[in-house]
Parts: structure tokens; sequence; C-alpha cells
């Protein structure tokens, strides 16, 4: 599993995550200011940062996202991306 992940919503870089390994987690990076709620946060994987992400620019505000692995119950919707970065720090 690489070390860092794009995070993407509706088409825009929403921010990176990047493997913790001394927490075994993934720490959020802000890209655009309307996703400064989520800077710094840990989250247990990629996905679970995307969601957060996706609630942010919906709701405006960071809040629970479902617990299943995929999006309103939906696996690959158009604007669902998760890409893999070779990022090093």
């Amino acid at each position: 599993m690489p070390d860092a992940y794009v995070i993407e919503v509706s088409g825009r870089t929403a921010g990176i995550v990047a493997r913790d390994s001394q927490n075994n987690s993934f720490n959020f990076y802000s890209a655009l200011p309307r996703f400064n709620a989520i800077e710094g946060q840990r989250f247990s994987d990629p996905l679970a940062a995307e969601r957060a992400a996706r609630m942010l620019a919906k709701h405006g505000r960071p809040c629970a996202a479902p617990r299943n692995d995929t999006i309103s119950g939906q696996v690959g919707t158009k604007d669902r991306h998760l890409a893999s970065a070779n990022v090093s720090f």
C-alpha cells in the first residue's frame, strides 16, 4: 500500500493523506481552504479521509460519515477518485 494518497472531491484536489506508521493511521493535509477544517486529522484509512472531505464539501462542516466502505451505497460514482501518489517527506 502506498504511503500517500491524493483525495479528490468533484474533480478537485481536496488534499492528501500520508501514512503515519507510528500511529497506524493516515494524516490529512488540506490543498484548499475549504478543507482546512479537517487539516491534520487522523483517519484509519484513505477512504475514511475521502468520506470526511466529501461530507465537508457537501455540508460545510465535518460530520460523521457512513461506516461502510462506499459513498451513499454506490461504488464507482463519477466524481469518486482516490489516486495513489508517491510523496516523499
